[in-house]
């Protein structure tokens, strides 16, 4: 898995336009509060920082999978809709090596998790330092969602992306579109419900995702050759 993660790595440094959409939309936030800060001055102390991280948690998960699609597809940067999603081979490779293909599935998540946590934290961090943190009741409670949030949301939109098996850049793209929904859902969770049940919600929909990773998993690449007794 670590060899995955970092050729992973390899290929998102290769791709420099999705690092630097990548860096555009991680900075947004944090740039449009300090120009606000600037332009309209708000008492700290009546800014929910904890609440809003928690708020934005999801489209940071989002976009830790946006991100690693340049990780499967060798032509990431084709802007020709009906043009066919290349493959470099990894996935051949690691099933024609006989380890298990939920490995793999776990495997090409970890990079879109990285990508998340690393964007969240580092949001949450950046309010921390400008005092607009504060220590409630909830506090536990929004700490925790916002360190699950992005990794949840993250895994759940790449296998989205993995089941999706598209053949076209057009229907890949369509798929990635698809993919945002677990987000919009629990922006929406994060919006309209407690700190409890957000978590709740958030708990079932990882346990659910996993679940239906290791029956996909199986489904998709089903063991054919069997040892010979």
């Amino acid at each position: 898995m670590k060899a995955m993660l970092w050729k992973d790595w390899i290929l998102l440094r290769r791709n420099p336009l999705y690092l630097a959409f990548g860096i555009g939309l991680w900075l947004f936030i944090p740039v449009m509060l300090a120009m606000l800060s600037v332009s309209a001055p708000a008492d700290p102390t009546t800014i929910d920082g904890l609440s809003m991280v928690q708020t934005f948690a999801p489209w940071y998960g989002f976009l830790g999978s946006e991100l690693a699609i340049c990780t499967l597809m060798a032509n990431p940067n084709t802007m020709d809709m009906s043009a066919s999603v290349e493959v470099d081979g990894t996935l051949e490779s690691w099933r024609a090596s006989g380890r298990s293909m939920l490995q793999y599935c776990i495997a090409k998540s970890l990079l879109p998790i990285l990508i998340a946590e690393v964007m969240s934290m580092s949001i949450f961090g950046y309010l921390a330092w400008g005092g607009l943190v504060h220590w409630n009741n909830n506090a536990i409670l929004e700490i925790v969602c916002i360190i699950l949030t992005p990794a949840v949301i993250a895994f759940a939109g790449e296998q989205i992306l993995l089941a999706s098996h598209a053949a076209s850049v057009g229907s890949f793209s369509v798929i990635s579109l698809v993919s945002s929904a677990p987000m919009l859902v629990f922006i929406i969770v994060m919006l309209m419900t407690s700190a409890t049940w957000a978590l709740i919600a958030l708990v079932a929909f990882g346990i659910l995702a996993i679940a239906l990773s290791i029956i996909s998993a199986h489904r998709r690449y089903p063991t054919t050759l069997r040892p010979i007794l």
